[in-house]
């Protein structure tokens, strides 16, 4: 790590500190993820969920990891540096986002997305910190918590940030899919036209609330195997009749609107894939300019 210096801390997550820095033999500068626990062995390294994803997804529009050095039983990752996340981004407009810029970041998501989900992972904590922005580049970031969709479940309930999360986790279901990663992109989808997140949920019932004021209560015949029952029925005594989404985002076309709609569905199987949002007409006048 002496090839390294810090140069400021950039973020302090659950599993570790992030640093900006600089290598000194190369003048690059990088971001360093330091690991809070320990690491005794180099297996318990390379089994990492987090490595192996990363060191398994080459794509533009993901956070490339450069190096892994463990040093004195403490592990470093070795990033790409970007300038900032999502959420900075969004917290220091002064104007809402005009809808090509929009599509240009929300195209990059999805294809950064597209080319995990191929592979075999799903990401789990989509959200607008974990989105990492320099000039008008994005990709995806931060794989603590990637699965492997091939992995049996039953998984962790416990998983992206409240905002952001699938009906299907709130409702503890144990074996979602990467469908949860859609809904996620339908929430920071939506947010990036008000700046606001659209379910800003107190708790997770407050969450599984405000999610009904916008979407109206689900069909419940859409959750088969739930273990919390008794949160269903918390819920299901509101009489909410559903927002129109085009109040709730009035600087959104009925494109957009169509594309949230859909990603921000109760039934997990009605969502989009990342290709085929890609297809949606949302996207149509970027597709001429790609092709």
């Amino acid at each position: 790590m002496e090839r390294y210096r810090i140069l400021k801390e950039l973020g302090d997550g659950t599993c570790g500190n992030v640093y900006k820095a600089i290598n000194t033999e190369t003048s690059e500068i990088v971001a360093v993820k330091k690991m809070k626990r320990k690491f005794y062995f180099w297996e318990e390294c390379i089994n990492l969920r987090e490595i192996k994803s990363l060191r398994k997804l080459n794509h533009p529009n993901i956070i490339k990891l450069k190096e892994i050095v463990r040093e004195n039983n403490e592990l470093f990752f070795i990033l790409e540096y970007m300038e900032r996340n999502l959420y900075q981004l969004m917290k220091d407009r002064q104007r809402p986002f005009l809808e090509e810029e929009i599509r240009g970041l929300m195209s990059q998501v999805l294809q950064g997305l597209a080319h995990m989900h191929k592979n075999g992972y799903f990401h789990r904590d989509l959200k607008p910190e974990n989105l990492l922005v320099t000039n008008d580049v994005i990709k995806i970031a931060d794989f603590g918590l990637a699965r492997e969709v091939s992995s049996l479940p039953p998984f962790t309930d416990y998983v992206s940030t409240r905002w952001y999360r699938a009906p299907e986790v709130l409702l503890q279901s144990s074996s979602y899919t990467p469908a949860i990663d859609m809904w996620a992109v339908g929430a920071v989808l939506a947010e990036l036209f008000t700046l606001c997140p659209i379910f800003p949920g107190e708790s997770e019932i407050d969450q599984l609330y405000k999610i009904c004021c916008v979407l109206g209560p689900p069909d419940w015949t859409s959750f088969p195997e739930l273990r919390s029952a008794s949160r269903l029925f918390d819920i299901s005594c509101f009489d909410i009749t559903p927002a129109n989404l085009s109040d709730v985002i009035p600087n959104a076309s009925l494109e957009a609107i169509d594309l949230i709609k859909q990603l921000c569905s109760w039934d997990p199987l009605r969502r989009p894939t990342a290709d085929q949002c890609l297809q949606h007409p949302f996207f149509h006048d970027l597709s001429l300019i790609l092709s």
